[in-house]
């Protein structure tokens, strides 16, 4: 049976789409509905999406080929005329050299089981599809006896410290891995009910941090409850889009690109 496409035109919404959305409903339809282009050119970005391809490919080959995210940099910088190249390049090369040693220290005898593997899940109920790509899918030897632990962990960059308190207590941020562990377990029903424990987390890589402190761990608590609630900001997302609910909250336009312009004032 084909499937109704919402209203952005698409049968599936990922997670930043639910994260908009959850945020104003109004910014979502400029976005997704309306199709308004607020795409800026950033350093961060072009810095996050050039690391993260190191880290990848690291996943998939255990060799850490800080080139692929050196040459990334290089294009973006000369393309966009940004400042600085000498220093952004060796923030990653800096990160990225500590990477292979941190893994091996936090994760003794780790194996991937996959690297930026794409999930296109059923969303229960609501005849629309969750996409997303799940950085990193890690095996673990349990560290107390026979079995083994899964981690399900997303790559972000942040500055010398790390994220703010404010950010890790964020129930939307902690909502990507939340989801992403919720629809791995559908797909790999029998491989995540072999596990003696499915952990989560976000592997930061810092940006201008000391040497020994440039790549930190922040695991998430995701059990049935926290997964309940990130799976609910996926259906309430999708019914609101249906319903036509186009509400702004005004609590959120600190950020929004669309702030005092003539498309919201």
């Amino acid at each position: 049976m084909e499937l109704k496409l919402l209203p952005t035109g698409k049968p599936h919404v990922s997670y930043s789409e639910v994260r908009v959305w959850t945020e104003c409903p109004y910014r979502h339809k400029l976005e997704q509905i309306d199709k308004i282009g607020t795409f800026v050119p950033s350093e961060h970005l072009d810095f996050g999406t050039a690391v993260h391809s190191s880290c990848e490919n690291y996943l998939k080959t255990r060799v850490m080929d800080t080139d692929i995210a050196l040459m990334k940099i290089v294009s973006a910088w000369d393309v966009n005329k940004f400042p600085d190249l000498e220093k952004w390049a060796q923030w990653a090369k800096n990160a990225l050299d500590e990477v292979p040693v941190w893994m091996e220290n936090e994760f003794p005898g780790w194996e991937t089981v996959s690297a930026e593997e794409a999930l296109y899940e059923e969303v229960e109920g609501r005849d629309a599809y969750f996409k997303g790509f799940v950085d990193c899918l890690i095996k673990v030897p349990h560290a107390k006896g026979d079995g083994y632990d899964l981690w399900v962990m997303d790559w972000k960059t942040a500055g010398a410290g790390g994220w703010s308190p404010d950010k890790k207590r964020d129930k939307l941020v902690l909502a990507q891995v939340a989801l992403y562990k919720s629809y791995l377990m559908k797909k790999h029903r029998e491989l995540f009910e072999g596990a003696r424990y499915v952990k989560c987390g976000y592997v930061l890589l810092k940006k201008g941090a000391k040497a020994g402190k440039r790549v930190e761990l922040f695991p998430v608590s995701v059990g049935p409850v926290a997964m309940e609630k990130a799976n609910k900001f996926v259906s309430n997302t999708i019914a609101g889009m249906r319903k036509g609910l186009q509400i702004k909250n005004r609590q959120s336009c600190k950020y929004c690109p669309f702030l005092n312009t003539e498309h919201c004032t």
